[in-house]
């Protein structure tokens, strides 16, 4: 059986692995942490801010708009109506007709002052959002070697991926979960080559009989330094 070297190689698999992966996160670290997207961010967030409220508070005048037409309309029914014929009464329903029409003309000019900030906060935001595309758009173009870059390691991962599941299907439950564990316990590195007669990862000078053992593609031997699985080739 080559148990050490199929652990030798998963070891270089999970390394190319992780090296990918950690190098697509720094890429889009970079991309994500542009001084100017976030202060393009910033103004596109208070813009939409801003013109939420100015619509909220048009919303509201309309809604009073209309109250204040209902009950107007309301009013000069019974004004009109005929069925009310005290002069007292009829007065007062004249006099607040009257206050409803100075109340709604009030009203409808706020309104369409409302209107107007909406219309103002709408095209900052949509100047906003216009300026946020167009920078990123620049961005793509200083960073489309990044981008290259990433993508040529993203499509990388499936075969490495692939590659992994299969040998892992060679390796004994046991023993793979051994590597696992040392692969947490150790920053990602389980198995480490012998160089010159030492563990590359630790620089631990071997005795000769754990020499003998690592060359032995059939047994596995850790290092006494580092507790890594040492694979000779």
């Amino acid at each position: 059986m080559n148990e050490s070297f199929n652990l030798y190689r998963l070891q270089q698999l999970d390394t190319q692995r992780l090296q990918r992966l950690k190098r697509i996160k720094r890429i889009d670290q970079i991309i994500a942490s542009d001084i100017a997207v976030q202060k393009a961010q910033k103004r596109i967030d208070l813009a939409q801010e801003q013109h939420t409220e100015k619509e909220a508070v048009l919303e509201n005048y309309i809604n009073q708009v209309s109250e204040k037409t209902l009950k107007f309309k309301q009013t000069q029914a019974k004004l009109f109506s005929g069925k009310i014929s005290a002069t007292k009464e009829l007065q007062d329903l004249q006099a607040e007709s009257e206050a409803l029409t100075r109340t709604i003309r009030t009203l409808e000019d706020k309104q369409l002052d409302a209107i107007h900030e909406v219309e103002i906060t709408q095209a900052e935001l949509d100047n906003a959002n216009l300026a946020m595309k167009q920078l990123l758009n620049e961005q793509a173009t200083e960073n489309s070697v990044l981008l290259g870059e990433r993508e040529k390691l993203r499509l990388q991962l499936p075969k490495i991926n692939s590659q992994r599941e299969a040998l892992r299907t060679q390796i004994a439950d046991s023993l793979l979960d051994e590597y696992l564990a040392i692969f947490k316990a150790k920053g990602g590195i389980a198995v480490a080559e012998v160089l010159e007669g030492s563990c590359k990862a630790c620089g631990f000078d071997l005795s000769p009989t754990d020499l003998q053992q690592a060359a032995n593609p059939g047994v596995i031997v850790k290092c006494k330094g580092c507790g890594r699985i040492l694979y000779k080739s």
